[in-house]
């Protein structure tokens, strides 16, 4: 029974999501905010600031400068528990060019889908049968630049194209991202990271047929703020680091947010992590407020990191990435 409920209400929030027939805009962007890679989900989210990695394009692109060299990253997550696949695949050339003001560039595709949608259809006593059971998908492809302001502020833009597919009805839309970083002190870094900056949109087509209807719609995707710090310390053989970042929306979300006042409201995440050497990680969070943790190892080019989210209402999430540099 608790299983079957797990899986009704995934369903029922991915249809929420995705459905053109809503007409709200403020759940239109959520399959695409669940983040990616394992170091980051075992930090809570909260890697505004950093530390980064090759997942950089989606946190913050300005965080592509720090990297050194090319980085190639894939992901696989079994999200709440596996009734919903995450993939992510990027990569990211940060080779830094003399007098060039472009320091970084990079791509990365997003997927979170899976099956479940029940295509339905009345009978001819006015009750529904289901036709076919559909799969459904969200896809982003995107590429990413950084650069550098006066030697001392970096930035980042990335630019996404986005296709929706809800079975019957499927919907392809654009947004774009931007990114700041500044480092006041050695040990100290603030980040500044605005997702759909424009406002993004996703379009859907008319539809008519098999028991469902749409006359076309167009979902705005609202900008989310993002602030965060990231403190570094480095004693002997071991550097700890601490991150905390911040969702802010003005989109109404109520109760739906840990804080919330009018129409503005903040999730908050939170993050430690501790390295022997650059080798061996451990680390903790909290993703608005649900606990993650995760370890990482770093082996010459190769780095492979794992993660865990747990949810009070859903099964856990469990999440892989790796990582070969050069």
């Amino acid at each position: 029974m608790a299983s079957m409920y797990r899986h009704s209400l995934v369903i029922l929030v991915v249809l929420a999501l995705g459905s053109p027939n809503l007409g709200a805009a403020k759940y239109a962007g959520d399959p695409f905010s669940l983040g990616v890679g394992a170091r980051a989900l075992a930090m809570g989210g909260a890697v505004a600031a950093g530390p980064f990695d090759g997942t950089a394009a989606y946190w913050n692109p300005a965080g592509m400068n720090l990297l050194e060299g090319r980085h190639l990253t894939a992901m696989h997550a079994e999200t709440f528990g596996s009734l919903l696949n995450h993939d992510f695949a990027a990569y990211t050339n940060s080779r830094v060019r003399a007098n060039s003001f472009i320091h970084s560039f990079g791509f990365y595709v997003y997927y979170l889908g899976g099956g479940g949608i029940k295509i339905t259809k009345l009978n001819e006593f006015e009750r529904p049968y289901v036709l076919r059971e559909e799969s459904h998908g969200d896809y982003l492809l995107a590429a990413a630049v950084g650069g550098r302001i006066a030697g001392k502020i970096d930035f980042g833009i990335t630019f996404k194209i986005i296709y929706r597919d809800i079975g019957p009805v499927s919907g392809k839309g654009l947004t774009v991202d931007a990114g700041l970083l500044y480092q006041p002190r050695a040990y100290l870094r603030l980040g500044l990271m605005v997702t759909d900056i424009t406002t993004g949109f996703i379009r859907y087509p008319s539809y008519t047929g098999e028991g469902f209807q749409t006359s076309g719609s167009t979902e705005s995707i609202y900008p989310t703020i993002k602030p965060g710090l990231l403190l570094e310390h480095t004693h002997r053989d071991f550097t700890g680091r601490f991150a905390a970042a911040g969702d802010v929306k003005f989109e109404n979300l109520g109760e739906a947010a840990q804080l919330s006042a009018g129409s503005a409201s903040l999730d908050g995440h939170f993050g430690c992590e501790i390295d022997y050497r650059g080798m061996v990680f451990g680390r903790l969070g909290f993703d608005m407020g649900r606990f993650t943790t995760g370890v990482g190892i770093d082996v010459s080019k190769l780095t492979v990191d794992l993660a865990y989210l747990h949810h009070s209402d859903l099964d856990e999430t469990f999440r892989v990435s790796a990582e070969y540099s050069w």
